[in-house]
């Protein structure tokens, strides 16, 4: 069931629609970044200012370096797979490398999720565009139901897999120096990377 589901987005998302999907942490809007439409759709759908850049999901075998981004300073972080899904990290973009759908960026905010369902899709599509599935301003919801009534129209898949009460992503900024945590979040303790603790 979960291969058929996996696959049923995968073809939605290449086709050029905007799924909604369970991550790591809580329910995502996704989409394939070579289609403008779709990130454009993700924008619509969260009433979400175009000025907000949207984070990057990586399959679990691909390096950050595969879109250009450098991870010379996180990279004893990313070397912990059972932590690395739980943060987003902000990278920043070599102009020589980076894809031409991060044209427009000088950096970029990566996470490799962990979980089986979405690596499934990330199996087959590549690289996506995503953001929590939730009004701009509001908390991430916890049931498709309620996002769906929520969102500024529909999206064109949805995997439902019941509720997530999952807490939002840690993000570190490792496109400063030093490096800086800009949100606490399932990860609160990084005082062993010396990033220091919520």
């Amino acid at each position: 069931m979960a291969h058929e589901m996996a696959a049923k987005i995968a073809a939605s998302l290449k086709a050029g629609g905007v799924a909604l999907a369970p991550t790591d942490t809580v329910y995502g809007l996704i989409a394939k970044p070579d289609f403008q439409t779709a990130k454009d759709q993700i924008f619509i759908l969260k009433d979400r200012p175009q000025q907000l850049n949207l984070q990057v999901l990586l399959p679990a075998d691909s390096n950050p370096t595969a879109i250009g981004a450098g991870i010379s300073t996180a990279e004893s972080l990313l070397d912990q797979v059972d932590l690395r899904a739980r943060i987003t990290f902000i990278l920043p973009l070599d102009a020589d490398s980076k894809p031409a759908w991060l044209s427009d960026r000088v950096e970029v905010g990566v996470r490799i999720p962990d979980d089986d369902r979405i690596q499934a899709i990330l199996a087959l599509t590549g690289p996506l565009f995503a953001t929590s599935a939730n009004l701009h301003g509001r908390p991430p919801g916890i049931a498709c139901s309620a996002i769906l009534a929520d969102l500024k129209g529909v999206p064109a898949a949805v995997w439902d897999v019941g509720q997530l009460g999952g807490t939002a992503s840690t993000v570190v900024n490792f496109n400063a120096e030093p490096p800086k945590v800009l949100r606490w979040g399932v990860v609160d303790d990084l005082t062993k990377f010396g990033l220091g603790h919520a």
